[in-house]
């Protein structure tokens, strides 16, 4: 029996099936002292959180003096767009970029761009964005959707 790869898991089941049931629900964050990331908005306004512990740390680091990783269980069943990354983006995806004027691989640092991209992706009635990039992660838009693991 052979073993697959990221890749062909990625192709068989929606990449967020897949991302969800290897870590059981529970994501990761870096946050500083202040309990804040530092929320890059390339995938939308919400919580970014990420599936692989050593990239939290990372963050956690940036933040300076005070910083840590918090552990998160995501609830069950929520609806999220592949932002794609490395890989293709779902259409939807590509769409709500379009109608702001940018490509998929394109984003903008501002704000407004965030809020923009958010409010489209709600529209279509998305709960959050995964990128295939580890280091942009997953945001999901509503907090309430995220308990902290104490």
């Amino acid at each position: 029996m052979t073993m697959k790869t990221f890749k062909q898991h990625l192709k068989e089941a929606s990449m967020w099936d897949w991302i969800y049931k290897k870590n059981k629900g529970v994501f990761y964050r870096g946050v500083g002292r202040s309990g804040k990331g530092t929320g890059l908005g390339a995938l939308g306004k919400g919580v970014y959180i990420t599936w692989d512990r050593g990239m939290a740390q990372a963050y956690a680091k940036r933040q300076g003096a005070g910083g840590e990783v918090k552990e998160y269980q995501l609830k069950r069943g929520l609806k999220i767009v592949d932002a794609g990354g490395m890989g293709q983006p779902d259409q939807d995806f590509i769409d709500a970029k379009a109608e702001m004027g940018f490509a998929p691989n394109q984003f903008s640092d501002d704000p407004m761009f965030a809020g923009a991209l958010t409010m489209l992706l709600k529209k279509k009635k998305f709960d959050g964005a995964v990128s295939d990039d580890v280091a942009i992660g997953i945001c999901i838009f509503d907090a309430n959707n995220l308990k902290e693991i104490k």
